[in-house]
């Protein structure tokens, strides 16, 4: 029997996804560019961190999974090092499911667990599509519609790109749905006391939890009784996250405000940017996005169905979205997508089928239209190191300054140097290594370039626009060595480019071996 050809499309729609995060994927950082690791954080990473090598986004704060990822490597607290590593640890710390999760599937290894952490969320993705298949079975174009709406949202994509817990907070909710549907309401509320532990606003979903009959007052209890229940793991992990480092600086409130005031605020900054010079794909992303949130709140404030379990979700998601604040709407697009994700996903179930509103279906789901932007990956480094994994696993590469950031074409890697710019190989094998280091050299005029190690200078040519060769070995001693490359000539701007460029390293390559071995 053929299979659907929506049930291929929705396969094809998996292998998509999973060749855009194949591009995240680094031979020397794995896929750990998924977390969004800032270079401006610093020191102030825990030591587990600094250890495993990672990709570091330069000039950048990073964003939320880079602490994420700490807390994975320190699930139990302990750690000192977490209190400057952090910012507000005690919010923090309450999120701690997903932590506990990469801890888990990384089986306590550090360079394991930011793996895991940095794919939790692909994992999550696919088991999100099949649950969704529940209430989007690939049956007709309509439903695909829905499901792939929900699916590459712009708020799922973003808690993909970032390793965030929204995602596989949306994947917990969807799964007590299914079994409250399935009239296992216990299973259900034990799920979404799962991912309270997740992520705090996930407990919204209680109301679609509890059965009752919102005329009849005398039902009432059972909502507010299966609430307490379903919050009880999340309190007392709060009160011992408490304990142990005092209150919260802010402990989220700050992310609300008066009714309506952070949509409003939005539309005008969104409105405002179109209207400013520039022509840019993601000033209308951003009022599609915004729009789309629009119209999905007016969706439920407007068409009320209380009866109705998915109807209470999305209603209680809306009800939030009323008094969310600038640091949820600011950006291009901002995070409000992924903060409303259940929302999302109840306006996909509960449109009703059919031409007439279709139109009010693609309104409600141009959130897809800034999901491009989530699967740009970052420019690869232009070194990488080879040898045996035990010998590789032992070396660490530290830019220290004179470059400009990574650029990548054609299959090639590279940096432009202003001049005078060196890294430092750092080697904790336990005894010297041997290292062959070898790459391409060019610049934007004739001019002599030198390589030194330590002191001693291993290479010297003549370069220019065409691309040259080098190559030479040295001993990298357990102290660590330092490489410079040094230009007889300064480096110029070309064009509007601010950059001072002199010469460019392609294709850097760092053959690791033990000293007593071949060179």
């Amino acid at each position: 029997m053929l299979a659907s050809p929506w049930r291929v499309m929705c396969v094809v729609s998996a292998v998509f996804f999973l060749s855009e995060v194949e591009k995240f994927y680094d031979p020397n950082t794995g896929f750990s560019s998924l977390i969004s690791i800032g270079d401006r954080v610093g020191e102030n990473k825990v030591t587990q961190l600094k250890e495993v090598r990672h990709y570091v986004y330069e000039d950048s704060s990073g964003y939320d999974g880079a602490y994420y990822v700490q807390l994975a490597l320190n699930p139990t607290l302990d750690n000192p090092e977490l209190k400057t590593s952090i910012d507000n640890l005690p919010y923090r710390a309450k999120r701690i499911l997903f932590c506990w999760t990469a801890w888990v599937l990384g089986l306590g290894q550090p360079a394991w667990i930011v793996q895991a952490h940095a794919l939790l969320n692909v994992l999550c993705w696919l088991a999100l599509g099949w649950v969704l298949l529940r209430w989007f079975p690939p049956t007709n174009g309509e439903n695909f519609l829905r499901w792939a709406a929900v699916m590459f949202s712009h708020g799922v994509c973003m808690s993909v790109r970032h390793s965030l817990v929204d995602g596989p907070s949306l994947l917990l909710v969807a799964l007590a749905m299914r079994w409250v549907e399935d009239g296992q309401r216990t299973r259900g509320g034990a799920v979404l006391a799962l991912a309270g532990l997740g992520k705090e606003t996930s407990l919204l979903a209680v109301a679609g939890v509890a059965d009752f009959d919102w005329r009849a007052p005398r039902t009432w209890w059972r909502p507010a009784l299966t609430a307490v229940a379903v919050a009880l793991p999340l309190f007392a992990w709060m009160n011992y996250v408490r304990w142990k480092f005092g209150p919260a600086d802010d402990p989220g409130l700050g992310n609300f405000t008066l009714p309506l005031a952070g949509l409003a605020e939005k539309w005008g900054d969104a409105l405002g940017q179109l209207a400013s010079r520039g022509d840019s794909p993601l000033k209308w992303a951003t009022v599609a996005v915004t729009a789309a949130l629009t119209i999905q709140w007016l969706f439920f404030a407007l068409r009320w169905r209380p009866a109705d379990a998915w109807w209470r979700i999305g209603a209680a998601f809306a009800g939030m979205m009323v008094f969310l604040s600038t640091p949820v709407w600011e950006g291009f697009p901002g995070a409000s997508t992924r903060v409303l994700l259940p929302m999302t996903l109840a306006f996909n179930i509960l449109v009703p089928r059919g031409r007439k509103w279709l139109a009010v279906l693609i309104v409600g789901n141009l959130t897809v239209v800034a999901s491009y932007r989530e699967f740009t990956p970052p420019a690869r480094e232009f070194y990488q190191l080879a040898g045996e994994s035990a010998v590789v696993d032992a070396v660490h590469v530290e830019l220290k300054g004179g470059w400009s950031g990574p650029e990548n074409f054609n299959g090639h890697h590279w940096r432009w140097s202003a001049g005078d710019s060196w890294l430092r190989l750092r080697n904790e094998a336990g005894g010297p290594l041997a290292v062959v280091v070898r790459g391409n050299i060019s610049a934007l005029d004739a001019r002599t370039v030198r390589i030194f190690a330590g002191e001693a200078m291993v290479w010297s040519g003549e370069v220019g626009e065409k691309k040259a060769s080098f190559k030479f070995g040295c001993i990298l001693p357990e102290s660590g060595l330092g490489l410079r490359f040094v230009s007889d000539k300064v480096g110029r701007k070309v064009g509007g480019d601010p950059r001072q460029l002199s010469f460019s390293i392609f294709n850097l390559e760092f053959v690791v071996t033990p000293s007593d071995g071949p060179r």
